[in-house]
């Protein structure tokens, strides 16, 4: 048994309580799954919940996921679709901080990379993989794949870019430099959405796709099955905010000073930017 591993989290009976006092209002005729779905998914406190879950995993803290107090419930249709819509709503959190730290390390990982000694820093450098899908590994995951891009964009005299670069590996542009790869013949695990970290830890075997919500089946969907958004990338809280307001000099697998003058704030926020595009 991994002792590291805590639960935190309990179910929010007043927030529960008041939605059955919501469910029992409303006509038959109106109960349906869409609705529900809609109004659960809307939860931010769910959201920003699975959010900080995932940002407590910094410095490979313990695993808080936990949607053990979200029910799978098939009828109603209404309270099928509110409790799917909470779910929907913690695991973008979760995932978007992941992103958003993928984003952080893959910025440093470029940084490290673009540089003539690309070759002994890729050869010293090493690959935590902490299998807790927060902020952690979303770190490490983005730190390794940014690493090779930089090396290969120093290595071929591409401009300093490390976010145009990030944006080229978001898009399915692996690159190899010096048997090093990104992508599907790297040596990074990257989290996907909607995947239980404890499951993970369990079985030692993140899976090897790249994030995407397509596909995914992990919650029941009702017969009118609601349309399931984007991962929602909600406008950051002030909390959110203050926990990126940092600029650090180096990073934690840089053998030297970064190059790097943007908070780490500042980074997510051009991702995020670029995202509307």
């Amino acid at each position: 048994m991994n002792t590291n591993i805590v639960m935190r989290r309990v179910a929010a009976p007043a927030l529960l309580l008041a939605a059955g006092i919501m469910f029992a209002g409303c006509p038959p005729e109106l109960l349906t799954y869409d609705q529900g779905f809609a109004d659960g998914f809307a939860q931010d406190d769910y959201y920003w919940d699975g959010y900080f879950d995932s940002y407590d995993t910094v410095d490979a803290g313990p695993i808080y996921y936990d949607v053990s107090n979200i029910p799978v419930v098939l009828d109603p249709p209404y309270d099928a679709g509110y409790y799917d819509g909470l779910w929907y709503a913690y695991n973008d959190g979760y995932f978007v901080e992941y992103d958003y730290a993928f984003t952080i390390g893959w910025s440093e990982g470029y940084d490290m990379g673009y540089y003539p000694a690309w070759a002994l820093f890729l050869a010293a450098d090493e690959h935590p993989e902490f299998l807790d899908g927060g902020f952690s590994d979303g770190y490490n995951d983005g730190f390794t794949e940014g690493s090779v891009f930089g090396a290969y964009d120093w290595e071929n005299d591409i401009a300093y870019d490390w976010l145009g670069a990030m944006l080229d590996y978001r898009s399915g542009i692996d690159v190899t430099i010096g048997g090093y790869s990104t992508g599907d013949l790297g040596p990074v695990e990257l989290y996907v959405y909607g995947t239980d970290p404890y499951d993970l830890v369990k079985t030692g075997q993140p899976s090897r796709v790249k994030p995407d919500r397509a596909g995914l089946t992990v919650r029941y969907l009702g017969p009118e099955k609601a349309e399931i958004p984007d991962v929602s990338y909600r406008p950051l809280t002030a909390e959110a905010q203050t926990e990126f307001s940092i600029t650090p000099t180096t990073s934690p697998r840089g053998n030297r000073n970064l190059t790097l003058t943007s908070s780490w704030l500042a980074r997510v926020n051009e991702y995020r930017a670029s995202l509307k595009k």
